[in-house]
């Protein structure tokens, strides 16, 4: 019996050799895990289609078409879709007065499908667990409600006239709109879409920003250069701010309708960066105190800001040059110039694994 079991020692170290083999093998060829890659994905209203930059590289590694007008862009919470708002046109170019959601596969830049309503859209914002998606409609008076999943309408909120810019809460909770075609701030609740409040900024409302914990909103308004802060809890208006100019330049007589548009706060909330867009510059402010940082000149007619996934860089679009101004955070100055498509504007930023 023991020279029978010393006698198949061997065979059973080779058979268990045998087997550890095959395992080894298979580790060794399993694919490596593929890189992820920063993305920027920027919308160009009169070329029609979406201009994709390489958040590293900053170079365009390729170039979606949607179609002509297409007003905004965001990332769906996981970064895995893309929604485009767009002005629907006939086929002479003229507008329908109609417009649609074009949804895009970020991984593979394909259309998913398109969902159409009545109304001419602007912006888009997303709900944080991604299931649903608000398009202001500033032909009308209402923010329309998207269930992704569905790819139709499925509620409409009435906040006033002409909504143009849209936040969610970081809890979903809470939804802001500002009224171009009026002069409030409509902010209301997510799940019963009940109005809660209504602030008065005294002139029409372009871009907003809100902070993290949602004690501070700022406002850009048209022909005001500067932006508005206010408590959106009570809706009181705390300071007014007056941007600055490139040195050697002075406030014209009359300003214009759009004199800033895009401004965002950073990750971090450490930062406030908003477009000076009539004088080609970006202005950084140090949070909560508003200590003015850096100007940073851009390119012509500053409209929106987007923030690179790390958080290190900004890229602000630039759409009287037709290009992107890559701005470095921490050394609070432009390092590159990315040229794109015909009249960019909103940008969304996301992480892709290929």
């Amino acid at each position: 019996m023991t020279e029978n079991l010393r006698c198949s020692a061997p065979a059973m170290l080779v058979a268990l050799l045998t087997l550890a083999i095959p395992e080894i093998k298979t580790r060794a060829q399993a694919p490596a895990a593929k890189p992820a890659t920063p993305l920027v994905f920027v919308e160009n209203t009169n070329s029609g289609d979406v201009s994709v930059i390489d958040a590293t590289s900053f170079k365009v590694v390729g170039t979606i078409p949607v179609g002509l007008s297409p007003d905004d862009i965001v990332a769906s919470p996981t970064g895995d879709v893309l929604y485009v708002s767009r002005i629907v046109h006939r086929q002479d170019g003229r507008p329908t007065g109609t417009g649609e959601v074009v949804m895009i596969d970020v991984a593979t830049r394909k259309e998913l499908g398109r969902v159409a309503f009545r109304g001419v859209p602007n912006h888009l914002a997303v709900s944080p667990d991604g299931r649903r998606v608000y398009v202001t409609i500033v032909s009308g008076n209402y923010v329309d409600i998207i269930d992704p999943a569905r790819r139709a309408v499925v509620d409409s909120v009435d906040v006033g006239t002409g909504p143009h810019d849209i936040e969610v809460s970081r809890d979903g909770k809470t939804v802001y709109v500002g009224l171009i075609r009026g002069t409030d701030v409509t902010v209301f609740d997510a799940t019963t879409n009940r109005i809660l409040r209504k602030i008065p900024f005294g002139a029409n409302v372009r871009p907003i920003a809100v902070s993290r914990d949602e004690d501070r909103l700022y406002v850009q308004l048209s022909q005001f250069y500067g932006f508005v802060v206010a408590d959106p809890r009570s809706g009181k208006i705390l300071r007014r701010v007056v941007m600055p100019l490139q040195s050697g330049t002075k406030m014209p007589d009359t300003l214009p309708v759009t004199t800033n548009h895009g401004i965002r706060i950073t990750a971090d909330g450490r930062y406030l960066i908003a477009n000076g867009s009539m004088a080609d510059l970006v202005a950084i402010y140090a949070l909560p105190d508003l200590g003015l940082v850096a100007t940073i000149p851009v390119g012509r007619d500053p409209n929106w800001v987007a923030l690179s996934p790390d958080g290190r860089r900004a890229f602000v679009s630039n759409r009287g040059s037709d290009d992107v101004s890559v701005i470095d955070l921490d050394a609070r100055k432009e390092v590159s110039r990315v040229k794109v498509g015909r009249y960019p504007q909103r940008m969304a930023s996301v992480v892709v694994s290929r």
